[in-house]
This record gives C-alpha cells, structure tokens and sequence, in this order.
C-alpha cells in the first residue's frame, strides 16, 4: 500500500506490527512486508485505526490494522425505525468506519451514521433506491450508490448532500478512491471509482461529481475495484468474464485478462499480485503490471465473498460451506475452514484471529495459523455482510435489519456463553433523518 493512497495509516506507529460485499446476487448477462511498504494518497491523518472503505483499503486486503481477539460481547445494537405497518428490511451492505462514525445503508433506501462506540444514530440519508453495496469515506466525504443508480456524495459530519451522479442503471458495488496526479485537470484531484449494470466502470471528482472517465465492458460491473497505487491502476473482474486492468488517470484498458467466468466480487492485492476468486470455480493470482496469470487452483467452488491476502495467504470464503488458505507464492492449499452453510461475505484478518459471518447465522473467529475454530457466536440471523474493525469495535450487519457492535469480552458474563434467546442490550435510540438536501 502506498501512503500516497490512505495518509490516516501512515503515521500510526502499530501498524509496523499489525498483520497485514461482495455483490452477493449472481451475474447474468444483458511479519508482513505490507508494514514496510509505502502508504498513493487517500484519507486525511487519524490517530486511531479505521476502515473507511470495503475491505478496509485501496487494495482491497481486507486486513484490519488492529487486533481483535474472542470471545466477544455483544456491546450494543442499533435497530433502524420502521414505519408503522411495514417490515425491517435486512442490510446486505458491509459498514466503513471513519472518525468514530460508522457508515452503512440499508435496502429501503436509508443511510445511516451511527456512533461507532455506542451505536447512536448520528443523522440519516434518504436514497432514491435500496442501498446493497458498501460506502467509502474520503476527504470529509462519504460516497454510496443505490440500485436506483444514484451515486451520492454527502457531507460526512452532516450528511448533507453536495452532489448526485445519475448512471444508467443499478449501482450494486462499493466504491474506492484516489487521489492522481492528472494532466489534463491539475495535480492532485481525489477520485471515486464504481462499476454499474450499465456496463461501465466510472471515475468521477470526489468534489464535484463530474465524470472524469468511464470504461466501458461487456456485461454488469458488480466488483467493487481495486487500486494498484504504484502504477496506479484500477482493477475488477466484471460479468463479461475478464479481469479489468485500467490506468486510473485516464481509464484507458492496460490489460484484460480472460477468465470466462462471472467475477461479481473483489480482487485483493498485494506486492503488486491480484488474487481473484471466480463463479466458475478459480482462484487466481494475476501480476497487474505485466497482467500475466501467476497461477491459478481449480477448486470447483462458486465464489461471492471477496479475499483477503497477509503476507503468506490468500483467504477465500466459499458457497461450499469452506474458508479456505491458499499459499500466495503457489497456490497451494494450506489449511481449510469447514462451517455449517455457505459464506456469502468476506473474512476480516486480525494477528489473533480470522473475522467472518455466515449464513448459518454464526460470527466465526477463526485462527490464521492453521484454520481451526476459536470460538463462534449465532445471530439467528443470515450474514451476509462483511464485517468491519475501529477502535475496539467489530461492527456487523444482519438479515434481521439490525446492526451489531461486539467488544472483547470482559467479566463473567461473555458473548461465547450467551445465546440469542438471552437479553440483548438495548437498541441504540435512532436520530430524527436530516433534512435530503436538493
């Protein structure tokens, strides 16, 4: 990673001993050396850890800059307000956090900024369409799409709305950020980069909205793309069965490497290496400069839930009821979780353990070092959400509409010995929604 790319890493002293949603419906055609990397440029300094975007950085990684070990209490929860005589509809979207702020949508079209230490409700965003697909906070920004194809660009202390961006159809990714250095425009412009069912990947001004540039593909971008900021380069397998190399500045193709199968979910790179987990049962390792396949392992899985890549391995959730580590340099496997269903999202990895939920309903802490079971805690609720980690706080989202923030356990009462049927702390008292600015 580069610290050109997210400056709030850069200067945080225990990242040097750190460890270094997906889209979930299908495609259809119509020791770590990342502790000494350079951080290109991406969100202002913070002094605590955050995860401002899906996966928690640029590249896509998904490894969180602070530990967290089980057991976990539930420490609060946050249950969104419903109308009278109408459902809560359930989150599909993984949350970011910035600031102390979590940031998440919902599918009836609420946005919602929550207190991440308390779960509070902060302000509300009303969207045109359902919200599916995870946010990015940037520059005082915070940016998500709906399936109406609106892309939103709000003020993230207010949520305040500064501009919209109308694509021609759904906007089901998450969204990521750079700033470049563009000749055309002036030094140092932040951009936003999404894919749309309208076939196209887009670059637009974080300030403004205005587009920069889109891609055009042969089929549904549902990817939320990642950076390689030395190049820099924008990458994202797309519906049309090829895995997208595109300059950043200009989103002229570098190259396009054929798969031949659906990719609806996140690469995760690393030391310059794409690793890709595809719908037709691959997982593959792609040099992005040179786009050359490194290697690739058939396993036969259908995948939905993104990667994460440390310095040894490429994790990878399964809908074959597996989490399983593949050996980075060659693919081979090197241990393998086996859970009770599918997994639909995608692991969070801190030193202690491998964060991941389930559509058992079960938050798994899974160890790095050899895949076993630490320890696990039922929702009674379908996962479908990736989760994310601040200051202390592992935040998820549920089926059952409701948000969750878990702690490490203390005293005699812990999150491994409770059950579902047990006293949930109260649900977090919702903030009145904030004026829609036009």
């Amino acid at each position: 990673m580069s610290s050109a790319v997210f400056p709030f890493l850069k200067n945080q002293a225990l990242f040097l001993s750190a460890l270094s949603f997906a889209i979930l419906s299908g495609c259809s055609p119509g020791n770590d050396e990342k502790a000494d990397e350079p951080l290109a440029t991406e969100i202002e300094p913070s002094s605590f850890y955050d995860w401002p975007l899906f996966r928690g950085d640029p590249e896509m990684q998904g490894i969180a800059q602070e530990d967290l070990a089980a057991p976990l209490d539930i420490a609060w929860t946050f249950e969104p307000p419903v109308e009278e005589g109408k459902k809560r509809t359930p989150f599909k979207a993984s949350p970011v956090i910035l600031d102390g702020r979590i940031y998440v949508g919902g599918q009836d079209g609420k946005f919602f900024c929550l207190e991440v230490e308390t779960g509070k409700s902060l302000w509300t965003f009303d969207a045109e369409g359902p919200v599916t697909a995870p946010a990015a906070v940037v520059e005082g920004k915070v940016f998500f799409g709906d399936t109406f194809g609106f892309v939103y660009g709000l003020d993230a202390a207010s949520g305040a709305e500064i501009w919209r961006f109308e694509a021609d159809d759904k906007v089901e990714g998450g969204i990521n950020a750079l700033e470049v250095d563009d000749p055309a425009v002036g030094p140092k412009e932040w951009r936003i980069f999404f894919g749309s069912h309208d076939f196209n990947l887009y670059s637009l001004a974080a300030a403004t909205g205005e587009v920069r540039w889109k891609h055009e593909t042969d089929n549904y971008v549902m990817a939320t793309p990642s950076i390689e900021a030395s190049l820099p380069a924008i990458t994202f397998g797309g519906c049309d069965g090829v895995f997208h190399i595109l300059s950043a500045v200009t989103g002229e193709s570098i190259h396009q490497v054929e798969l031949g199968q659906y990719v609806a979910n996140s690469s995760a790179i690393r030391d310059g290496i794409a690793y890709v987990a595809h719908y037709g049962g691959e997982v593959v390792a792609v040099q992005v400069e040179s786009g050359e396949i490194v290697w690739k392992t058939a396993t036969g899985v259908e995948y939905h839930g993104s990667p994460a890549v440390t310095a040894k391995q490429v994790i990878v959730p399964g809908t074959d009821k597996r989490l399983v580590a593949y050996d980075r340099v060659t693919g081979e496997e090197a241990w393998a979780f086996q859970g009770r269903r599918d997994f639909e999202a995608s692991p969070v990895v801190c030193d202690s353990a491998i964060w991941i939920g389930g559509m058992d309903a079960r938050l798994y802490a899974i160890d790095p070092g050899n895949g076993e079971e630490l320890w696990n805690f039922d929702l009674g609720t379908q996962i479908l959400s990736s989760p994310a980690l601040s200051r202390g706080v592992l935040v998820i989202c549920g089926e059952d509409g409701l948000v969750y923030g878990f702690k490490q356990a203390s005293g005699a009462q812990r999150a491994a010995e409770s059950s579902v049927d047990a006293d949930l702390p109260p649900a977090a008292a919702p903030a009145e929604p904030s004026p829609k600015e036009k």
